[in-house]
């Protein structure tokens, strides 16, 4: 019986397709908000002055709970993957693999647009750097069906059916 969800998936295409959308939509809105910022404060000839002024000690605060919760997500990858592994079939592998990767990019993504909407209301650059920090870091964990064979330790004829186009039992 197939599951039904984002995350019940059964062919390469499935898996490839959704773990694109979860990598892009993670990236799309912190980006967003960090360049309205930019194209707000950072305008030639022109001053603008933040809807909200926070004290200096708490602009470091928001930021480096951005950046944790963001290190949160990844965190929680990695403690999701050893149980993605021990699934005896591929398709409960790929469905572990896709909840695990949920937390690698939704958590940094959550927290990137609460750093670019900071940086938007306040135009203080530590949320812009925080931005950009955790843009990279998701950047840097980009999805491969080679680096999902990798991590879920698949064997040979794991991979070759992983890599066709059949249906995963």
């Amino acid at each position: 019986m197939q599951k039904k969800g984002f995350f019940g998936v059964t062919r390469r295409s499935d898996f490839t397709h959704r773990l694109s959308i979860l990598f892009y939509s993670s990236i799309l809105l912190p980006l967003i908000l960090l360049f309205f910022g930019l194209g707000r404060y950072e305008s030639p000839n022109s001053y603008v002055s933040p809807y909200v002024v926070f004290p200096e000690w708490f602009i470091w605060l928001l930021a480096i709970s951005c950046v944790f919760v963001a290190s949160l997500g990844v965190i929680l990858y990695k403690k999701r993957i050893p149980d993605a592994k021990s699934q005896v079939l591929l398709r409960w592998k790929a469905q572990r693999f896709l909840r695990a990767s949920s937390y690698r990019y939704t958590l940094p993504a959550f927290s990137g647009a609460f750093a670019g909407l900071g940086y938007f209301m306040t135009g203080q650059g530590e949320f812009a750097v925080v931005v950009v920090g955790i843009l990279t870091l998701i950047l840097l964990q980009r999805p491969t069906t080679k680096n999902a064979c990798k991590e879920l330790s698949l064997q040979n004829e794991e991979i070759s059916l992983f890599r066709s186009e059949k249906t995963w039992a």
